[in-house]
């Protein structure tokens, strides 16, 4: 099943907070500390942002990280392929997957409607930006579809 990992999750949670803080220098301690997660694995996550250009640090007492351009020039799927993730929903879409060898093969008779659901997946990766994550992160209800409404505590499907 397509899950995002928690080096994505943390990722996206992170460049949210600098999105939204966007005229000061935040520490990894302190996105750590506010988002109740691991300093050393988000440590990590931030250097390879910073490798891949999406943040840029600057060093000392008072340093920090800052988005390296503006919020609504990064886009999700960007993120996601600096970390080296995958957002393929069966493996025979992973970019990993260079053999191709799904073991269905032309016998497979969901891959068209899988393909067509990978594809507005993607979608949403490719246009999504970080601005739109710091901009809506107050949203309590986001309605998805006419039978799907997601909130802080359930996904209600109609």
């Amino acid at each position: 099943m397509f899950r995002l990992s928690k080096k994505t999750e943390y990722a996206l949670l992170a460049l949210q907070k600098l999105a939204q803080n966007e005229d000061n220098l935040i520490s990894v301690k302190e996105l750590a500390t506010e988002l109740g997660i691991s300093f050393e694995f988000l440590s990590k996550t931030m250097q390879r942002l910073a490798k891949k250009g999406l943040v840029q640090s600057q060093q000392g007492i008072k340093g920090g990280y800052h988005l390296s351009k503006p919020a609504d020039d990064i886009k999700l799927m960007e993120v996601i392929n600096s970390l080296n993730e995958n957002v393929s929903i069966v493996d025979c879409f992973s970019v990993e997957n260079e053999e191709n060898d799904c073991n269905r093969g032309s016998d497979c008779t969901i891959k068209h409607h899988l393909f067509l659901i990978q594809q507005k997946i993607d979608d949403i990766f490719l246009t999504t930006t970080i601005n739109d994550l710091a901009k809506n992160s107050e949203i309590k209800n986001i309605k998805v579809s006419n039978n799907l409404v997601l909130s802080d505590n359930f996904i209600e499907i109609k």
